[in-house]
């Protein structure tokens, strides 16, 4: 269920021509919106965080069973969720590039040179920094 509310009073005054009307309108084939409409639906950290958790979870078990390609293939996808969620919430932005350099590139390196002790060692300081992150930004129950 979306509880966005669509009723938007520039469209209902529309022309119909974008380009008169600075309305411009998008359409993913089974409807038409604005750009306003389509920002709106855009994931927050709550919806990146769930597939960001998925992908570092299934490095993390890749690496445990030593599917080297696997573990990088999740962790580059992670990477680019976690370079999403501060580009949508830019509050994040120093401490998001701060955390992937400090606590992705370890892994990233452990990954490229498949020294596991090492994958472990950086992949249980992660954790810990991550929910030091939590909750700093109040949101300590998330661990």
């Amino acid at each position: 269920m979306c509880d966005i509310d669509f009723t938007n009073s520039d469209r209902e005054m529309s022309t119909g021509n974008p380009h008169v009307d600075h309305n411009h309108l998008v359409s993913n084939g089974k409807r038409t919106m604005s750009l306003d409409e389509l920002g709106s639906l855009q994931p927050g950290m709550a919806r990146l965080m769930v597939e960001i958790s998925g992908r570092m979870s299934k490095c993390w078990w890749a690496g445990k069973y030593k599917n080297t390609p696997l573990a990088k293939f999740q962790l580059a996808e992670a990477v680019k969720l976690l370079k999403m969620s501060s580009f949508v919430r830019p509050k994040y932005d120093n401490d998001m590039l701060d955390f992937l350099d400090k606590f992705i590139t370890p892994i990233r390196t452990a990954l490229q040179g498949e020294n596991w002790e090492d994958f472990y060692t950086s992949f249980d300081l992660l954790v810990i920094e991550a929910n030091r992150y939590h909750e700093r930004y109040g949101k300590g129950f998330l661990v």
